[in-house]
């Protein structure tokens, strides 16, 4: 069954990639085939539909709505607008900014995409950047990319570094702690890669906004309903930031605030705004797909067996730190490529105490240098995170990929030996 679920991988990614078939049939054909020739447990097949991702996409697509019904997007739009001026560049620069501040502060890279597209959609609609254009792509990728990308770099920031902590500890008894990992990630792979984030995007999609007319800079009053969502994202956030205590998953308080939206009185949405969400349904169906797909790879066998044929064809040798610096970082990037981020980090996990001990390196480098597959993405279905803001944003899955693939091919000849020197200056290999 292993061949069989590479042959499927290899489909669904096809058809996601070139947008040859509509989402919901490549999605359907995917549980379907994996269903009928059993490729893998039907737990592996649906395992997208009760993933955490799931459900933070499902609780922002409505509080993304409410956003807009209320009108507390346009709100804050404006007075984010009123301190960044009029200019794309400007623009792009201060979201990206605001994106890697609240990495800090929100241990989620999917609820940090939720909250800032509806304040983004706003912001451009204000600045004269309609639905479609240059500069509200801009804007809509540069929060998307920069909220996946630069929290590479900070330990609690997302799920692949939470992934790589939780299995370093079970496997080999490597505690991550958050100002080493900090030091050795963030001031190249987060920093120096969200400046490449920016000024890919703005080289691919610069634009000028149109004259704004007086009347649209008015303020627009803040209504009952607006202030009422205030409150209620104002708590989503909290509980987002303070998950380390409390325990409870940011997927499961997305869908409490989503709730909430929708009770008599206390909520701002109906039902029947929430149906005409044709889109919303779609980015929960290509999540479900696409978690799915990873752990269909894992439970048939696929992805140890891939695993297996690179390591085979490779030898570490202990007097060659930089050799097996490169060749498990290519590695752990082809890998990435084969499936989502947190089902190939599982797969990949276990390899990393052989590689240390053939090549005579500590497990933590050979931990570190696992960072650097998840974080060089060159195609956005690698990570849900990316994949969920698209869909919901509306942005083109081409265009994402026109700015992941430049900032790691960029990163592949730039980040990656920068990366090395500064580890090597660190003593990470010693």
């Amino acid at each position: 069954m292993a061949v069989a679920a590479i042959a499927l991988t290899v489909f669904t990614i096809g058809m996601m990639a070139t947008s040859a078939l509509p989402e919901f049939i490549y999605a359907s054909l995917f549980f379907v085939v994996a269903l009928i020739f059993e490729i893998a447990p039907i737990e592996a097949v649906f395992s997208g539909f009760r993933s955490g991702a799931f459900w933070l996409v499902a609780g922002g697509v409505i509080l993304g709505l409410a956003a807009d019904k209320t009108g507390l997007g346009t709100v804050v739009a404006q007075v984010f607008l009123f301190r960044m001026g009029n200019s794309l560049t400007s623009a792009v620069i201060r979201l990206a900014i605001a994106a890697t501040v609240l990495a800090f502060l929100i241990p989620a890279a999917i609820a940090r995409v939720i909250i800032l597209i509806p304040i983004v959609q706003a912001t451009a609609d204000t600045m004269g950047f309609g639905p479609g254009s240059r500069g509200r792509r801009a804007m809509l990728l540069c929060v998307i990319m920069i909220s996946v990308f630069v929290p590479m770099g900070i330990l609690p920031a997302n799920s692949p570094n939470v992934l790589l902590a939780g299995l370093a500890d079970s496997l080999y008894g490597v505690t991550l702690t958050y100002g080493h990992y900090l030091l050795l990630n963030f001031p190249i792979t987060g920093f120096l890669k969200g400046f490449m984030v920016v000024a890919v995007i703005l080289y691919w999609f610069s634009d000028q906004p149109p004259p704004i007319e007086l009347n649209l800079m008015k303020r627009v009053p803040f209504s009952p309903e607006a202030g009422r969502l205030a409150g209620i994202v104002t708590i989503t956030v909290g509980m987002w930031a303070t998950d380390v205590i409390h325990g409870i998953t940011p997927g499961w308080v997305a869908v409490t605030a989503a709730t909430v939206c929708l009770l008599p009185g206390i909520g701002v949405l109906t039902p029947r705004q929430i149906i005409t969400q044709r889109s919303g349904f779609i980015a929960l169906l290509t999540i479900a797909t696409i978690v799915g797909l990873g752990a269909v790879l894992a439970a048939s066998g696929a992805g140890t067996l891939i695993a297996d044929v690179f390591l085979a064809a490779t030898e570490f040798e202990p007097t060659r730190p930089a050799y097996t610096y490169s060749m498990f970082s290519a590695i752990n990037i082809v890998m990435m490529m084969l499936a989502t981020i947190p089902g190939t980090i599982a797969i990949i996990m276990p390899f990393a105490g052989t590689i240390a001990e053939t090549a005579q390196i500590p497990v933590s480098a050979a931990l570190m240098i696992i960072v650097n597959g998840y974080a060089t993405i060159f195609f956005p279905y690698q990570a849900s995170p990316m994949l969920a803001g698209l869909r919901i944003s509306n942005v083109s899955f081409i265009d994402g990929t026109k700015v992941t693939f430049m900032v790691s091919l960029i990163s592949v000849f730039t980040i990656l030996p920068l990366t090395y020197v500064w580890w090597r200056w660190l003593g990470v290999f010693d």
